[in-house]
């Protein structure tokens, strides 16, 4: 998907922080060991690379939706979406932004949340409002030159989304699939895995968007789109009428590697994949993934 901001064609300008108090996911596995990191990244040695001294700033995407983000819903005006902030702390990536940020000893009412950060602003070059920002943002050489990765903390497969009850929906292979019309939104890692690894006998159709995407879907102007696991499940459950996911690619087609983003050069960075692997060996990081992403194995596999 990973790119499900674009996709999504939401694009926000300014950034506002706002200071909220959530229960976040990781509350609920207080059974489990602490993560630890070194003594260096603990929040009372971090004043100094922080962007506002004993404060954590994150950022992701808004509207930000499930399964990354969770919580209250509320509708985007524009598009009768429902979709949630942040600072719930649910679903997948509010579930690692608050396990890291916990993992280098801050307390929830230590996080701050910038509202509005752009997608392409987020890994555009210069300097960055926030400390990390968690919004399904593919690992990238180009984008790296720009910003800081962190290490990966999901491996996100892309997927076959249609209408229920259509002919491509008994595609039991992604050579079922090459004389089917297929669509992605410009730009992203799905496009790039129609033209490399599907190779369909039409060329894929290129949307500027993925309102536009799932617009044409529903209108039958494609037979399928290809977006990541994730946003498929956005898709069939918000945004078509009767979708249904056909399944999804193997890891050996194609597999994007989601991490955060922070700027270039940041002192912070060891420190945050200090905590992802800190969670990640607690199998704090696990847990949050069989609580959002569980479905996932149930979708079966077009190789």
């Amino acid at each position: 998907m990973t790119d499900m901001r674009r996709r999504m064609g939401v694009l926000a300008a300014g950034a506002a922080t706002v200071a909220l108090v959530a229960t976040p996911l990781t509350a609920l596995a207080e059974d489990e060991a602490m993560a630890t990191v070194s003594e260096a990244c603990q929040a009372a040695n971090l004043d100094d690379v922080l962007k506002n001294p004993g404060r954590l700033t994150l950022s992701t995407d808004n509207p930000a939706f499930g399964p990354w983000w969770g919580g209250d819903p509320s509708v985007d005006p524009d598009s009768g979406w429902e979709f949630s902030y942040p600072p719930s702390g649910e679903g997948l990536e509010g579930g690692v932004a608050y396990a890291i940020a916990h993992a280098l000893g801050f307390e929830d009412d230590q996080i701050d949340w910038l509202q509005n950060t752009a997608f392409e602003l987020a890994f555009a070059p210069g300097p960055k409002p926030f400390d990390f920002h968690m919004a399904q943002i593919s690992i990238r050489e180009e984008r790296a030159e720009n910003v800081d990765f962190t290490d990966p903390y999901f491996d996100a497969n892309q997927s076959l989304v249609a209408n229920a009850g259509t002919d491509i929906t008994s595609a039991a292979s992604i050579a079922d699939l090459k004389g089917y019309n297929l669509g992605a939104a410009v730009g992203t890692t799905s496009l790039q895995f129609i033209e490399e690894q599907i190779q369909p006998d039409h060329e894929p159709q290129v949307f500027n968007n993925n309102a536009d995407l799932v617009q044409a879907l529903e209108n039958q102007q494609i037979d399928g789109l290809v977006v990541d696991l994730g946003s498929a499940f956005f898709v069939i459950a918000v945004q078509l009428s009767d979708g249904t996911i056909v399944g999804q690619f193997p890891t050996s087609a194609q597999q994007d590697q989601i991490g955060a983003v922070l700027e270039l050069d940041s002192p912070l960075t060891d420190c945050v994949n200090e905590a992802i692997a800190a969670i990640t060996a607690s199998g704090e990081l696990q847990a949050i993934y069989d609580a959002t992403i569980t479905q996932a194995q149930s979708v079966p596999v077009l190789e």
